[in-house]
């Protein structure tokens, strides 16, 4: 049995901790905190009078370290250190030997032999980008400086410690500039880790989400049908064959749960040619006058895609696409509503943002050009570019009308972003 790898990466103060504990214990899982093994790493070389710039002698010292992570946090050597490591003064002292290459290759191998079966959720700064950079979901859980500051402050302050808010949102800074800028494993979002921002959520909410994205990929593996897995396998021979095809970032798209894909839309050929550089089983909203020949219409089927209702019928039509998507599958969908064959881009349509809501499903933004030009490209002259970006967290399901078309509009602007990667610049 394969061990089921929840990574979940993100600065200090963020959540990444209620978060992982949180996920951990809904899913049964194994809960490991990294970054509290880099702070038992530096109270060991402390209580040993061991420089903190002594890589050799502090990886020696960790080598002999027993290193035990259970629900009540990491112990050491048999040792509940949870206090002792906890202080202002051991997360400083960490963020200085986390930047020891040997260190942290050392610690990396100890966090490795945890992926038993059943699993676990692991946290840290390189857990989805260096440590477990396959593994089977992978968050990166933010807020901003302020924010984190505020809630270290509180936390200081339950136990008895003040330093003043000034202070730790200094700290807070220099620790996201240390962490980001050093040479080693730095701090850095993996391009297929879902951007849980917990600004503005609570600890619950938080928790919820990211259990909610956990447990549908852990029970929907990727597995394609057969006809999808022919169908795909045709498109991408056709497509590096004759086209001049480049998906760039495809990696982006998460491998596991619910996932929409939102591309813009100048060509038929659209949906087959983002689903062949997604290296997941997609699904492809359509609409519905596609369906009515009925042999175009069981093959459309059999490719994954659902019919729905242009107008005020197309909220009701986007069911299928809901089903889909609470069983934790990917859906691609073209927020324009209607293809534009000029290439440029038009205001996005809500209903992006509600299916998003109300099935909290993160958004992959897409950007294709030269699709609309498919002769050109097969005499080599029109390059097919579709350009991937790292996957966003859903507007709340509480969102009125005017939070869900502001968030369509960014996700639009996310696509426009993208094009401007491209080296084009049209936009209505």
């Amino acid at each position: 049995m394969k061990p089921f790898v929840v990574a979940i990466d993100g600065p200090a103060g963020a959540g990444k901790s209620t978060t992982a504990r949180g996920v951990a214990q809904r899913l049964g899982l194994l809960h490991v905190d990294s970054g509290a093994m880099y702070r038992i790493a530096a109270w060991l070389a402390t209580r040993e009078r061991i420089p903190l710039e002594d890589e050799a002698r502090i990886v020696a010292l960790v080598s002999a370290a027993r290193f035990e992570p259970s629900s009540d946090g990491m112990r050491v050597n048999g040792a509940d250190v949870g206090d002792l490591i906890r202080t202002a003064e051991a997360g400083e002292a960490a963020s200085r030997v986390a930047v020891l290459p040997g260190l942290r290759r050392r610690l990396v191998a100890v966090q490795r032999s945890f992926a038993r079966p059943p699993g676990l959720v692991i946290e840290g700064r390189d857990i989805g980008t260096v440590v477990f950079p396959d593994a089977d979901l992978k968050l990166f859980v933010s807020a901003s400086p302020e924010s984190r500051a505020e809630r270290r402050s509180l936390e200081l302050r339950a136990k008895g410690q003040d330093p003043g808010r000034e202070a730790v949102l200094e700290a807070t800074r220099e620790r996201d500039r240390r962490d980001t800028e050093r040479d080693v494993s730095p701090l850095s979002r993996a391009p297929d880790a879902i951007l849980l921002d917990t600004t503005r959520l609570q600890p619950d909410e938080q928790v919820d989400l990211a259990a909610h994205w956990a447990s549908l990929a852990r029970a929907h593996p990727d597995r394609p049908g057969i006809n999808y897995t022919i169908g795909k396998s045709v498109v991408q021979a056709f497509a590096h064959a004759f086209l001049d095809f480049h998906p760039e970032r495809a990696h982006s798209v998460p491998r596991n749960g619910p996932v929409i894909v939102a591309c813009n839309h100048i060509s038929f050929w659209d949906p087959p040619l983002v689903g062949a550089a997604i290296r997941r089983e997609m699904h492809y909203i359509a609409k519905a006058e596609l369906f009515h020949n009925p042999l175009f219409g069981r093959m459309l089927r059999s490719y994954n895609c659902i019919p729905i209702q242009r107008g005020t019928r197309a909220r009701t039509g986007l069911k299928g696409a809901e089903e889909v998507l609470r069983e934790g599958g990917g859906v691609v969908i073209f927020p324009e509503g209607t293809r534009n064959k000029s290439g440029s881009l038009i205001p996005a349509r809500a209903g992006v943002a509600r299916l998003a809501a109300v099935t909290r499903t993160p958004i992959v933004p897409a950007y294709i050009s030269g699709s609309n030009r498919i002769r050109r490209s097969m005499l080599r002259q029109v390059p097919i570019r579709i350009t991937f970006g790292s996957p966003v967290m859903p507007p709340r399901l509480e969102s009125d009308r005017e939070e869900l078309r502001s968030f369509a509009q960014s996700v639009m602007e996310m696509i426009a972003a993208l094009r401007e990667e491209q080296g084009t610049t049209s936009w209505k």
